[in-house]
């Protein structure tokens, strides 16, 4: 757990840090335009739309312990080289190279997890790992405003110090990653022989997850053919544009609130320290009692709340306290990870729905550059708007999944002669749930 949260901190940063550096010289140094801006924010995502799908089917073919540190890396040394970029075309190029080598981290991540943890336990989990998103907004705008006082430090600039160094850390990580990892619990040397059984017949209980399962192509291919992978792409399309578009340019939103510079950049911080400790508090509410879509859509509604303010209040106190409550726009994600992994029984179906709904769903990081412009400045209430738009979509989506799965346990419950309604799920010790998967009548889905 630790070295997810480690490798998941560096990989916000690197992926943010370019809000920071814009509002530290970036942007005044290659002469940027606003277009030319929003358009690097943008092409990142499409790098992660591409490789996300073919990259968490070639993680389920390989191994987690190699797989995961080479990635990380690779883009830490991208990042770095971000200090040699001269030109706004090239800031496109190696924004693109970025998102292309990060694209497999976050959902090979995820999975990672799902395979070491049951479902009634990983809420807590994805929450510790989702709130360092938070922190990256809190610890990355600190960390970049003491980076940039090496500004002109063998003549190179504050700006490309950031990236440096950041940089530099990630690779770095991933390298004693690659020597502290484990692949998965039945492999796992710092477990002994009466750990690594508890953790596999707890797994195998929760969700017949057995210690070692093939790569099965048939399993790899229900994944495109289950219609509720679609919708959860819709689903992350919807909660990613807002969490995306808000981290990319929380610092410049800010500046509307009449702070420049270095104190934007320390202004963005306090929210993002909220965020942190609704998350967490988030997972924990989760693993304890269970109701998954009611946290989904609590969180969204408080979220929207804010917008919506934000969209009709000109008064610039309450327009900062009420970006406070935007950060519940991060609960609703480290959710989503928990319900969908919880509803993919197999590893191969959930390696390969989790990669094509996250890679859908970034199509959303591609929309989220563009939607806090700034024509719109100072007060972005277009931007505010579609990002309310999306959680409307969110809520319908979401709800659709909720009532399809609750409809499905109904029906295996009256098949299975059970009288009692069921939002935990069967015993599935010695259980095999085959190519069916998640599909088989023992299976129940967490509402």
């Amino acid at each position: 757990m630790p070295i997810a949260v480690w490798l998941y901190l560096a990989s916000y940063i690197d992926r943010a840090n370019i809000g920071n550096a814009k509002v530290l010289g970036l942007a005044s140094t290659l002469h940027l335009t606003s277009n030319q801006y929003n358009w690097a924010l943008s092409i990142f995502f499409v790098g992660y739309v591409i490789f996300e799908t073919p990259s968490n089917i070639l993680l389920r073919k390989l191994s987690p312990r190699w797989y995961i540190p080479a990635l990380t890396v690779l883009w830490g040394l991208i990042c770095a080289l971000f200090a040699t970029v001269k030109s706004a075309s090239g800031l496109l190029a190696i924004r693109f190279f970025l998102g292309l080598a990060e694209a497999g981290f976050l959902p090979g991540i995820i999975y990672w997890l799902s395979c070491w943890y049951p479902r009634s336990v990983l809420g807590r989990r994805y929450g510790v790992l989702y709130s360092t998103v938070s922190l990256t907004g809190a610890f990355g705008g600190l960390l970049a405003t003491a980076i940039h006082a090496l500004d002109g430090t063998h003549g190179i600039a504050g700006w490309q110090w950031i990236f440096i160094v950041e940089g530099s850390i990630t690779a770095g990580f991933g390298i004693i990653a690659a020597f502290v990892m484990s692949a998965y619990p039945a492999t796992a040397k710092f477990l002994s022989e009466e750990e690594r059984r508890v953790v596999i017949l707890t797994n195998e209980a929760d969700r017949a997850q057995k210690a070692a399962e093939a790569f099965n192509g048939k399993q790899i291919r229900s994944a495109f053919t289950d219609w509720r992978t679609y919708l959860w792409a819709l689903v992350y399309i919807s909660i990613y544009i807002p969490v995306y578009s808000v981290i990319l340019s929380l610092p410049s939103v800010v500046t509307g609130l009449g702070y420049k510079g270095t104190r934007a950049t320390l202004m963005a911080c306090p929210p993002y320290g909220v965020g942190f400790i609704i998350v967490l508090a988030a997972g924990w509410s989760a693993d304890r009692y269970g109701r998954l879509f009611y946290h989904y859509i609590a969180a969204v509604l408080v979220t929207s709340a804010a917008l919506i303010v934000l969209m009709i209040v000109e008064n610039l106190v309450v327009r900062y306290v009420m970006f406070f409550f935007v950060m519940f726009m991060f609960i609703p994600v480290s959710i989503a990870w928990l319900w969908l992994t919880a509803n993919l029984a197999g590893p191969n179906k959930r390696a390969a729905a989790m990669g094509l709904v996250f890679s859908v769903g970034n199509i959303g990081g591609t929309v989220s550059g563009q939607i806090y412009r700034a024509e719109w400045a100072p007060r972005y209430v277009q931007g505010h708007a579609i990002n309310l738009g999306c959680y409307v979509i969110a809520i319908v989506a979401a709800t659709t999944l909720w009532w399809s799965y609750r409809t499905d346990n109904e029906r295996r419950d009256r098949a299975a002669q059970q009288t009692s309604k069921r939002t935990r799920p069967l015993d599935l010790l010695g259980e095999d749930l085959g190519d069916l998967g998640d599909r088989h009548p023992n299976f129940r889905y967490y509402l």
